[in-house]
C-alpha cells in the first residue's frame, strides 16, 4: 500500500513597493482579513447556483415592487401609510431570505423546513401594533408583496 502525494506547490507573488520581511503582525492580518473578506464577497457574487440566481432576482424584484408601492402609497395616501407598506415589505424579504435558506438546506443538513421563519409575521404585528408611527394594515399588506412580485417573475417566462 502506497500514498501518493501531489506536491505542486503555489507561488505568492508580493507586490514590488512593499516587502513581505518587513511587514508587522498587525498589517499581515490585516491583509489576510481584507484577502478573506474579498474571497467571501467573490464567493458570495460568484453565480454558479441556478438556486441562488433565482433568489437575487426573486429579492431584487420584490424590492423594486415594494420600493415602487411605498412610494405611490406615501405619495398618494400618507407618509405613514407609505413607510408601514415598505416595513412590511422588508419583514416580508427577511421571511421570503429565512424560508429560501430553509429550503437550500433541505437535502444537506435538515430533512424539514425550519419554522424560524414564522416568528417574522408575528413580530411585524406586535412592533406595528406597538408603534404609533406603523399602521397595522398596511404593514400587513407589504408583508405580502413578495407575493405580486413572485407572481411576475413566473408569468413572464
Amino acid at each position: 500500500m502506497f500514498t501518493t502525494v501531489n506536491s505542486k506547490r503555489k507561488n505568492f507573488k508580493h507586490s514590488s513597493n512593499s516587502n513581505a520581511d518587513n511587514l508587522s503582525p498587525i498589517q499581515e492580518s490585516s491583509n489576510t482579513e481584507k484577502l478573506s473578506i474579498l474571497n467571501q464577497l467573490t464567493k458570495f457574487f460568484s453565480f454558479s447556483d441556478n438556486f441562488f440566481k433565482l433568489q437575487l432576482a426573486i429579492f431584487s424584484l420584490t424590492l423594486i415592487v415594494s420600493i415602487f408601492a411605498s412610494l405611490l402609497t406615501g405619495f398618494f395616501i400618507s407618509f405613514s401609510f407609505g413607510l408601514s407598506l415598505f416595513l412590511g415589505s422588508i419583514a416580508g424579504v427577511l421571511y421570503l431570505r429565512l424560508l429560501a435558506k430553509s429550503i437550500g438546506n433541505l437535502g444537506k443538513t435538515n430533512s424539514s423546513i425550519s419554522k424560524l421563519q414564522l416568528l417574522i409575521p408575528v413580530c411585524l404585528f406586535v412592533f406595528a401594533s406597538k408603534n404609533e408611527f406603523i399602521e397595522l394594515l398596511p404593514a400587513i399588506i407589504g408583508f405580502f408583496i413578495y407575493k405580486p412580485a413572485l407572481i411576475f417573475y413566473f408569468s413572464r417566462s
